[in-house]
């Protein structure tokens, strides 16, 4: 679990502790889901979905071993 995320929501955004554990394994699934697609599926993603693929990279920037997927 990416605690530096939970902190992100909680301290920084005010988001309540219980709601942004659960947001937080949400995005970690999707992070994680989107790491097994190929670069054409990501483009994909990026092309319709630049919402959700800002979400990913804003999550993985609390955590360095993560990919962003920025590119």
């Amino acid at each position: 679990m990416n605690s530096l995320f939970i902190d992100y929501l909680t301290n920084e955004l005010g988001m309540a502790d219980t709601r942004a554990m659960s947001l937080t394994d949400a995005i970690n699934e999707l992070h994680s889901n989107i790491g097994r697609m190929d670069n054409r599926n990501r483009n994909i993603m990026r092309k319709n979905f630049p919402d959700l693929m800002r979400l990913v990279a804003t999550y993985a920037d609390y955590d360095h071993m993560l990919d962003d997927y920025r590119n």
